[in-house]
């Protein structure tokens, strides 16, 4: 059966020292996927491998900095569904893995050696239409930068949420240059209401703290489905489609229980519960749930997640001097 320990801060981690580690037959995944997930595919595997799973949750930034201190004597098996420029940049700490079924993932879904996509994310604005005071829906990424929704967009850190992440560097890659996605993106901070937690982010959404949110489709869609006021839209200048990420920790103490790990969730089975849960899978076999407009109908800006990683540290920076700056 699997445990789960929640979110842990760098002190708690480094407080729990080598002992965290593992009974026999146990692999330990460090994660910031959704609960739903966790709740829907651990059971399974575990039913499937007769493993047990223990799953540590949080934050990619908290996680990556766990894997850091820990990385002279490693206490994960699998770092399970971030954005995978958090692993590119910090190559060291894993080791690669190519998945049983990696031959049928998607066209595009292939981007690392060094990991395994797990889903096909993409990220979407959730609106509260009955709480945006008459003001027009918004309809692209410049849009959010207009002063009329001052304090009404909620958004994860940039340097704490990998799905944060992404919205940045697909904003800066959405305009002519750089320079000009920057100026868009400083309109947009500063309309911004940050929070550390992107699970956070459709929440004040859905529950009218905030109008309107910039996350991840398929966190929007779990409060559409679920009768919320709310509404999914796909900004008109393009948006990221992109895989996160699963990969297999640097000296895993059960490298073969985190690979079987990796394989299941690639497999037709465990892509069949992604679909059912809203993401869009990474199979080509595999469809995405029909409550999902079609992939094709969703415009893409040609995400590029090799540029988003190596130039990862640089516009971190510049995005918390630009938070000191606009905040």
């Amino acid at each position: 059966m699997k445990r789960i320990l929640g979110t842990l801060t760098v002190a708690s981690t480094i407080a729990l020292g080598s002992g965290a580690a593992l009974a026999e037959g146990s692999v330990t995944v460090y994660t910031a996927v959704p609960q739903n997930f966790i709740d829907a595919l651990v059971p399974m595997y575990e039913a499937q491998s007769g493993n047990s799973v223990e799953i540590i949750k949080a934050g990619s930034g908290e996680l990556l900095n766990r894997l850091t201190a820990e990385s002279g004597s490693p206490q994960a098996d699998v770092l399970w569904s971030v954005d995978g420029t958090v692993i590119d940049f910090n190559p060291d700490l894993f080791e690669a893995y190519e998945a049983a079924g990696a031959d049928k993932l998607a066209p595009g879904m292939k981007q690392s050696d060094l990991w395994t996509p797990f889903t096909a994310v993409v990220m979407a604005f959730i609106v509260n239409e009955g709480k945006l005071d008459g003001k027009p829906v918004p309809e692209s990424w410049a849009a959010l930068a207009d002063p009329q929704y001052d304090d009404m967009i909620s958004s994860a850190r940039a340097d704490a949420s990998g799905s944060a992440y992404i919205q940045l560097a697909t904003v800066l890659q959405a305009f002519e240059s750089e320079e000009a996605g920057w100026e868009v993106y400083e309109g947009m901070l500063g309309n911004f209401v940050l929070s550390e937690s992107s699970g956070a982010v459709p929440r004040f959404v859905n529950d009218g703290e905030l109008a309107i949110g910039v996350t991840l489709e398929d966190a929007a869609l779990r409060y559409v489905e679920g009768g919320g006021p709310v509404q999914i839209v796909y900004p008109s200048e393009g948006t990221a489609i992109a895989p996160d990420a699963m990969a297999l920790v640097k000296g895993a103490p059960n490298a073969d229980g985190a690979k079987s790990f990796i394989d299941f969730m690639l497999s037709p089975e465990g892509q069949a519960v992604v679909a059912e849960q809203g993401r869009r899978p990474v199979r080509s076999d595999v469809d995405s749930t029909a409550a999902l407009i079609p992939l094709s109908e969703v415009n893409s800006v040609g995400y590029d997640a090799k540029w988003a990683a190596d130039n990862r540290a640089r516009l971190v920076d510049a995005w918390k001097d630009m938070v000191l700056d606009v905040q």
